[in-house]
């Protein structure tokens, strides 16, 4: 049995074509991507299952899922289930693998050249295809912990083999997404002990502090400056310009007379305020982007409502400044929208391609990018 051929079988053209239709990509892109998604999350899935608190959580997973529904993957995938499907993935990716979800997805959406949001969809329809596949190789029984962690050491040939070249997940770690952990700040017995050492592990810590102070004493020491004390100025100015200043400065008991030049530029008109209203704006476009960046199915679409209304007043205040600055103000303020417009426009689409996810924030977002367009001009 090869468990990553028994999860790819499954993923026939018509299933990739649904899935790209999904994520709003082609097929060909959504066939490499699974190709890198597929290993990739037994690989994760794997070395949760190494360790027997996160055999045990992954077989409890295991244990709820729905196989006979999950059999008919051109039906769930087509149809109104699709969304219910991807809130199922979502939920057991965040519950299996926590905090390490987001460095996975980084990862491969790196080596896929895709974008990490519509990698992030991608598979939280692909985890619940590949955890029901592994739920069935057990062939009827119920997965439990041992039987997990037995099944992916006999299948890490196979997954290792099924990585494509240039993809490493050598430094994931599901241990922070693994009760283990608060197992142990619970103080729970653990049957699998440390071995003890001879060499305790806090003396390197004892001796870095010593050897900082040995390197601190016999480091040369920098001479202190001539302290030196202005007693007098004499400043010059025609306009914006100072063309003179003259200091007189007492060092060591000694007066010393300096000539210093320096010139002021001077700003055109509403520049300098548009370059404060700029910061306001980039942080707009900034918690606009991870709002919407953590859309992945309805549920989530109408949650993040209540924030993106918080914006409101931002924007409302931004527009009256706006009008309010001269031409070259509302230049600088249309400069900046185009630069940061065209990656904020890349995650709506990718947001607004969720099925169901247009309906929910279309009336909300489409009126404050077209208001966020007019900025400047």
């Amino acid at each position: 049995m090869n468990l990553v051929d028994l999860v790819t079988s499954q993923l026939t053209g018509d299933v990739l074509g649904k899935l790209a239709g999904l994520t709003g990509t082609n097929e060909a892109q959504t066939r490499s991507a699974t190709n890198a998604a597929v290993p990739a999350l037994l690989t994760a899935f794997s070395k949760l299952a190494s360790t027997n608190s996160g055999a045990s959580t992954l077989a409890t997973s295991l244990g709820g899922l729905d196989l006979k529904t999950l059999g008919n993957l051109t039906g769930l995938l087509g149809g109104s289930q699709a969304s219910g499907l991807g809130s199922i993935g979502g939920s057991l990716l965040s519950s299996l693998l926590g905090n390490n979800l987001g460095g996975l997805v980084g990862t491969i959406a790196s080596f896929a050249g895709m974008q990490p949001g519509i990698m992030k969809t991608l598979l939280t329809y692909l985890a619940p295809i590949v955890l029901g596949t592994v739920a069935n190789s057990f062939k009827g029984a119920k997965p439990d912990a041992a039987g997990l962690t037995r099944l992916f050491s006999e299948q890490q040939d196979n997954i290792k083999a099924a990585l494509p070249r240039g993809l490493s997940l050598a430094d994931f770690d599901t241990s922070s997404a693994s009760p283990r952990r608060a197992e142990e700040t619970r103080g729970v017995h653990r049957h699998e002990e440390e071995p003890a050492s001879a060499f305790p592990s806090w003396l390197p810590l004892l001796l870095l502090p010593l050897l900082g102070l040995v390197g601190w004493a016999l480091w040369p020491k920098p001479q202190p400056a001539p302290r030196a004390f202005v007693v007098n100025e004499t400043v010059r100015r025609e306009g914006p310009l100072v063309v003179d200043r003259t200091e007189t400065v007492e060092m060591e008991g000694k007066k010393v007379v300096a000539d210093v030049v320096e010139e002021t530029i001077a700003l055109a008109p509403g520049v300098a305020d548009a370059l404060k209203m700029g910061t306001d704006l980039t942080g707009l476009f900034g918690s606009l982007g991870k709002v919407l960046g953590g859309v992945t199915n309805e549920d989530s679409a109408r949650a993040a409502i209540p924030q993106l209304t918080e914006f409101a007043p931002v924007l409302e205040s931004l527009q009256k400044s706006t009008v309010a600055l001269p031409e070259a103000g509302r230049s600088t303020i249309a400069e900046m929208v185009l630069k940061n417009m065209g990656s904020l426009q890349k995650v709506i689409d990718t947001v607004m391609a969720i099925p169901g996810v247009k309906e929910i924030l279309g009336p909300t977002v489409t009126p404050m990018i077209e208001t966020i367009s007019k900025l400047g001009k």
